[in-house]
């Protein structure tokens, strides 16, 4: 129906209105004339005025119906953007000046002089001057948290997207990066936080009502599975827009002032027949709509119902429970990730809700909800345990709930009406392996019913139908040079590797980095003279197009509070005039910690250029990290501990950025307002790929 790869290249603002690879208008609204195509990849530049309905590109109309998918692999600027004051416009520009203190500002002006990017320069100054505190009297600044909207909207240029149509929206969360939202009803309910800055596919798929939504990225990305799987996170049973148009649409970009732009990789709308029912991709799929006892039945989908204890009976309305503490059961022999009911209820509510995790009638989980209270139990060997009670949730008389699961084996959510019961995800593994799933109810009620059971899998293989690429990914395949950094204590420079035999020498700053005699490195700094710049060791690196760099990392401190930073980390470097590193940051002034990137590239560093994402608590002060880096020369992905973060191409920054030649490796300490007071660094290893 409509495949778009963006292989055609526009320049700012004549991306709209241009042909798609088959031949589909490329909709939608450009106001400021910075949407592009560049690179094989729409980008989306940040706005001066931010707001809704200014910049996004839109397909259609189409006319809703089952099955109806629109699918997105894109990068998000950046997922914690947000529109916000930033300091005074003076001490902005004195930093700009100075920059990351590498160079002397007057070779920083000469080398920016020489910049093809510096035509954007004023722009970037009037964003500056329309955000700094005072000017607050001439410029409005909204307060917006919501900077990304994917999905169908039953406009082309939605006016709102948290409040029409069925949309997956990002929502900025401060020191844990974004989080990832869908609207459910009147609802934006709360897929996950944590949300990481990677490459990431989006797929909603349309019901005749309401949409299911699916995610998939790259393996052990944080809420996601990995591609070419795709995940469900939540069932919209509601939504009737009968027309409705696929987009996406982005209210504002980057964060205090730095410049981040999104790149949309791939859309596509597509019909898929298999989907083409009221339960989707479900294994387990129910109305609960007919007559007789329901344990004399088969679902639709999933096989025959079985009463652990009590009875249903199924009427024209739904399922009713004819008995206390009713419990039956459903096996699809494999373990559920998103499970979802609709409860009708009358003016006499009684408890009812789900059973999943459902090992044997003596094992399970359970959420239950009556007009008083929502309560998470567990059942283990026949004993309850309640794990959680409120009352701020609960049942409304006359009215239809939806009820949902996210479950992922290890950690899961729970939704009433597309609220997070409890404020919270769970975090516990018990009977997770199990696979059972169930209707419960505490009493019998005549006038109360479940209807519209649906159950799907954790994972499921993205339909062929849907194919507009893959998120970039690759690991190196074997050691080709590592250092333990065993050994007495003495200067890191001149010391040779173990394996590889490459020899450490000085490539940038005056810092010092020392073998600690109990196999590790440690920056020559503490909070009282910190590391005089950013500072970096490296090696000769022989393969110029690929290293997979990993370490390492201790930050100094024990607790905030102590004055203590850390910005240890990696860097790729080509010659003294082209390098990127890459670092943790972790500082007093913000309750979390960030992976940083920054670019020194033809001789000057843009430090408002520098592209992040938040980390939480991963990074933290005394407690070991691993930094992993992989870099083939224009793309780059950064994990810590195994779970990758932050994944970009040098283009994504610089449109006309050639790949760079990856000449040495190493570590560093970067500056990055602020230095170093004396990270320490444990078994670098630098890997290569495939030998040809």
């Amino acid at each position: 129906m409509c495949t778009d790869l963006y292989g055609d290249a526009k320049p700012a603002g004549k991306a709209i209105g241009s042909l798609s690879t088959n031949g589909t208008l490329r909709r939608g609204c450009d106001l400021e004339h910075q949407i592009a195509i560049d690179n094989g990849a729409l980008r989306f530049q940040p706005l001066l005025t931010p707001g809704w309905g200014r910049q996004g590109i839109a397909y259609g109309p189409y006319q809703r119906t089952h099955g109806l998918a629109f699918a997105v692999l894109l990068s998000n600027g950046h997922n914690t953007s947000q529109a916000e004051r930033i300091e005074p416009l003076k001490r902005r520009l004195q930093r700009w000046w100075i920059g990351s203190e590498t160079d002397p500002p007057n070779k920083r002006f000469k080398q920016w002089l020489k910049r093809p990017q510096k035509k954007g320069f004023m722009r970037r100054l009037w964003w500056w001057i329309r955000s700094a505190p005072e000017f607050s009297n001439y410029f409005a600044v909204p307060k917006l948290n919501e900077n990304l909207a994917i999905g169908w909207f039953p406009r082309e240029v939605p006016l709102d997207p948290k409040t029409e149509g069925n949309g997956l929206i990002v929502h900025a969360t401060g020191f844990n990066n974004g989080e990832l939202l869908t609207r459910v009803g009147t609802q934006l309910m709360s897929a996950f936080q944590g949300l990481q800055n990677l490459q990431t596919y989006y797929v909603i798929v349309l019901r005749q009502q309401g949409a299911a939504y699916y995610v998939a990225s790259v393996p052990n990305a944080k809420g996601f599975v990995s591609y070419p799987n795709m995940r469900p996170i939540a069932i919209d049973p509601f939504n009737q827009d009968s027309e409705v148009y696929a987009a996406i649409y982005q209210s504002v970009l980057g964060q205090i002032g730095f410049r981040v732009d999104t790149r949309v990789y791939g859309a596509q709308v597509a019909q898929i027949p298999t989907l083409a029912t009221w339960y989707g991709t479900a294994h387990v799929a129910d109305q609960l709509c007919g007559t007789g006892l329901i344990s004399d039945t088969s679902a639709e989908v999933g096989g025959d119902w079985i009463d652990y204890n009590g009875q249903f009976e199924l009427t024209s309305q739904g399922a009713k429970a004819l008995a206390p503490d009713s419990l039956t059961v459903l096996d699809p022999n494999e373990p559920s990730g998103l499970i979802h009911v609709l409860i009708q209820t009358s003016t006499a509510i009684t408890g009812t809700g789900l059973a999943w995790r459902v090992n044997n009638p003596d094992n399970y989980w359970m959420l239950l909800t009556d007009n008083k209270t929502c309560k998470l139990c567990i059942c283990v060997d026949g004993h309850d345990e309640v794990v959680a009670i409120s009352e701020l949730w609960h049942l409304q008389p006359n009215t239809l709930h939806t009820l949902q699961i996210s479950d992922d084996g290890d950690a899961f959510s729970l939704y009433l009406d597309g609220q997070l019961i409890f404020n919270k995800a769970f975090t516990d593994p018990r009977l997770g392996h199990a696979t059972g799933v169930g209707l419960m109810a505490a009493e019998a009620n005549p006038q109360q019913y479940l209807r519209a059971f649906e159950v799907h899998a954790r994972s499921m293989p993205m339909p062929s139908t849907l194919n507009v690429g893959q998120p970039w990914q690759v690991d190196g395949t074997h050691i080709a040079v590592a250092d333990d950094f065993s050994g007495c204590a003495q200067n890191l420079v001149g010391r040779v590797t173990p394996v590889g035999h490459r020899t450490w020498q000085r490539a940038l700053g005056r810092g010092e980095m020392m073998m600690t005699g109990d196999s590790a490195v440690q920056v020559q700094a503490s909070r009282q003279h910190p590391n005089p710049g950013r500072t970096a060791l490296t090696f000769p690196w022989d393969n110029p197009h690929f290293a997979d760099l990993q370490v390492e990392i201790v930050p100094p401190g024990h607790r905030r509070y102590q004055r203590e930073r850390g910005r240890g980390g990696l860097i790729f470097w080509q010659d003294e005039n082209n390098y990127i590193t890459v670092s943790n940051w972790l500082d007093d002034v913000y309750d979390g910690a960030s992976i940083s990137s920054f670019f020194y590239l033809n001789g000057y560093e843009e430090l408002y250029d520098a592209v992040w994402t938040n980390v939480a608590d991963r990074v933290f002060w005394g407690k070991p990290h691993q930094l992993r880096t992989v870099f083939d020369g224009m793309n780059f992905m950064v994990f810590v501990n195994g779970e990758p973060v932050l994944s970009r191409a040098l283009t994504d920054v610089y449109p006309n950025t050639p790949r760079l030649s990856i000449n040495r490796v190493g570590i560093v300490a970067n500056w990055e307002w602020g230095n170093d007071t004396g990270s320490i660094f444990r078994n670098f290893v630098a890997k290569v790929g495939l030998i040809t």
